[in-house]
């Protein structure tokens, strides 16, 4: 591992587990870490098919991920007032404030939280 550590939003997950190529090379040797939000949006994901849940469970196994307190709650609403931003969102970014490590997604609206948290944006193929 290359000491990099990332918070990975729900969207950049999914990308992985569908094996999405160019988000693999990103995240190659690096450190991920996942918000409760997170492990609470992969496990209830609508589209998901019941074989899909040892995959997940076994990607969840092999990261950390931080558990919702109080510091992360206030972050979170901090944020989400000052950027508008959906209350899940707001929590994946403040655990990303809170630990201290860049946030990598999908998700153009967190590209507002760029003058505070460092966003790594992935834009999609296609």
């Amino acid at each position: 591992m290359s000491g990099v550590r990332y918070v990975v939003d729900t969207n950049i997950v999914l990308y992985l587990l569908r094996g999405t190529e160019t988000v693999i090379e990103l995240l190659r040797d690096k450190g991920l870490h996942l918000s409760v939000i997170t492990r609470m949006e992969l496990l209830s994901f609508p589209g998901m098919i019941r074989s899909e849940l040892p995959l997940i469970h076994a990607f969840l196994d092999a990261w950390p991920v931080e558990d919702l307190h109080s510091r992360i709650e206030d972050e979170a609403i901090r944020l989400r007032l000052a950027y508008r931003l959906k209350l899940p969102d707001s929590i994946i970014a403040a655990t990303a404030s809170h630990i201290g490590i860049p946030l990598v997604t999908a998700d153009k609206a967190m590209l507002r939280l760029d003058d505070e948290i460092e966003v790594v944006h992935y834009v999609p193929k296609g």
